[in-house]
């Protein structure tokens, strides 16, 4: 049994995880030689100590007057904590807990009366392997705080241009304004892991950083996530939220993952790539060459552009005045907090509850996919200072009995679908209408039954406002109400824009309260055909696509129209 374990003791043991001699007053360790990205040799300080040395630790009066065995609780409880610490990469929450189980073990050694306990022994000599794993992490977030170079060839010059001209330069500057909402919080995250500052601008390129942004890919929020890929970094989707829309959830698991990518690739421009690409897609290039150039590669157009438009971004971006470029002042982040609700209550309830707009409820909450809130609870945003007012009246919020829609729906192939028709109309790819009908190629008949998302996630629908219209989805007009779109509309009765505005002859967007919409493709008698009347520009195969049958049956049903002779106001049958 050891009988007692001198100052000295700790300070060797220790001292040997370290690769550095601990001296008293000592701070930093000489410089030492690496690479940056680019591949120069730069001298880098390692990282200051402090807490990892003795000779300033000054036992508190009350840890004094402890007896050993809640001294050596309380160092367990520090060593745990420190494991923790690690886990979710502070290495200065770990090792400031390292310097507290260090403070404590200095008091149990310098106690004469008391000899030293196997579990003593055992904790100290648990905490060499330990800090050896955090200056080891420490050492790899100094690697990764290199800054990502300033490239400026043909291809990133080229996206310069294309941002310059009017109406990308306006895109660009009402992202760069809408940032200030988010740009915090992502600075501090990744302060956090050490990675490149520049990266709080990426967003920009993904989705102009707008929180319910939805691609054509199935991609969804800020950060373009996949649902796949969200949830292997803990982004969770169910029938009332949808994590992916949640910057402030988004935002930690988009880091982790390019993290990952940049620990994987060693080389930002490729974990970039990765990241719009995926990684395999980026594997098998470097497997096909053997080459580890991004600008050599061979990538999806898409990821070839990707990374020249994030440079673009942050030339102009850094540099406003060399571009000709007069930047926005940027929004104020959201000051919020948070009040557990443990019942389903409409986001419409509480707002009128805080005497606040909806839409700036629904802009702190933007993962709640309906606008009501799961029954199983939830954690809902409010302005500073309203969470008493809603705690205090919880009780008076109707409880709603919203339900979500399914998941995944079933839908019947009609005459002159396809699958990128069907796409289309349901918000995802066809490359998932594939994979969730096991369909390898393109080629489905009329009847066929396909398993379809069961919403899409582009368009923010709210219960309590206009979830379900309360018509039929087969009538044949549609009243127009507050709050309706074109857009909402087709979607509702499962047609398309082109199509609504055809029957009811508008030229743009503008409906109003009221007004009585005909409905494409929904008609009346036993044949299910409407009736369509020629406008400027209109050609057979143009109304075919809007109303969406193929062009022999429009020619079938109208026998005596020539395709070449179409007069304005003319009518024509649209067959069902």
């Amino acid at each position: 049994m050891i009988r007692h374990l001198p100052l000295i003791g700790l300070v060797l043991l220790i001292g040997c995880a370290a690769p550095r001699t601990l001296e008293p007053g000592a701070r930093t360790a000489p410089p030492t030689e690496t690479a940056d990205i680019a591949g120069n040799t730069v001298a880098v300080e390692e990282p200051t100590d402090p807490d990892l040395t003795l000779d300033h630790v000054a036992p508190a009066d009350s840890l004094a007057m402890k007896d050993p065995a809640s001294l050596l609780a309380d160092a367990r409880m520090r060593y745990d904590a420190a494991l923790t610490a690690l886990e979710r990469s502070d290495t200065t929450a770990a090792r400031a807990a390292v310097d507290e189980v260090l403070e404590l073990l200095v008091l149990l050694s310098d106690d004469q009366k008391h000899a030293a306990t196997p579990a003593q022994a055992d904790l100290l000599r648990k905490l060499g392997p330990l800090v050896d794993r955090i200056q080891a992490r420490r050492r790899a977030a100094a690697e990764i705080r290199g800054s990502i170079p300033r490239v400026l060839n043909r291809r990133v010059t080229q996206q310069i241009n294309l941002f310059l001209k009017d109406r990308s330069l306006n895109i660009l500057k009402t992202a760069y304004q809408r940032s200030g909402r988010y740009t915090p919080m992502i600075r501090e995250e990744l302060s956090a892991r050490g990675m490149p500052p520049e990266l709080q601008w990426l967003p920009i390129v993904e989705s102009g950083f707008k929180p319910r942004a939805f691609s054509w890919a199935s991609a969804a929020g800020m950060w373009q996530f996949i649902y796949d890929t969200g949830k292997r970094y803990g982004l969770q989707r169910s029938g009332w939220v949808d994590d992916r829309f949640d910057p402030h959830k988004a935002t930690p698991a988009a880091l982790a993952y390019l993290g990952d990518l940049y620990t994987m690739f060693d080389d930002w421009f490729l974990a970039m790539a990765a990241y719009n690409c995926g990684e395999y897609r980026v594997l098998r290039e470097i497997n096909r060459t053997g080459n580890r150039d991004y600008w050599k590669m061979r990538l999806p157009r898409e990821t070839r552009n990707y990374v020249p438009k994030f440079l673009a971004v942050l030339h102009i971006i850094e540099n406003p005045e060399k571009y000709g470029v007069e930047l926005p002042d940027t929004h104020d982040p959201y000051l919020f907090e948070e009040v557990r609700i443990d019942k389903s209550v409409a986001l419409q309830h509480v707002a009128d509850l805080l005497a606040m707009p909806q839409d700036d409820l629904k802009a702190l909450n933007t993962d709640i996919r309906y606008g009501v809130t799961p029954p199983t609870g939830f954690s809902l945003r409010v302005p500073l200072g309203a969470g008493s007012t809603l705690l205090g009246s919880l009780d008076e919020l109707p409880e709603s009995n919203f339900k979500p829609p399914p998941e995944v729906r079933r839908y019947r192939v009609r005459r002159g679908d396809t699958l990128g028709h069907i796409a289309v109309r349901f918000r995802t790819s066809v490359s998932r209408l594939r994979s969730m009908n096991r369909i390898r190629g393109s080629l489905i008949r009329v009847g066929q039954l396909l398993r379809v998302p069961g919403r899409n996630y582009g368009g923010q629908q709210w219960a309590g406002q206009t979830a379900s219209y309360g018509t039929p989805r087969d009538a044949a007009t549609h009243t127009v109400r507050r709050g309706d779109s074109l857009t909402r509309i087709a979607r509702y009765y499962g047609t398309s824009v082109v199509a609504l505005k055809l029957a009811n002859g508008l030229r743009g967007d503008l409906i109003h309260p009221g007004q009585v919409l005909r409905l494409s493709g929904n008609g009346s008698g036993t044949s299910g055909a409407v009736t369509y009347n020629i406008r400027s520009g209109d050609t057979l195969a143009r109304i075919a696509r809007a109303f969406k049958v193929t062009l022999a049956a429009l020619m079938r049903a109208n026998p005596d129209v020539q395709a070449r002779r179409l007069q304005i106001g003319q009518r024509i049958v649209i067959p069902g």
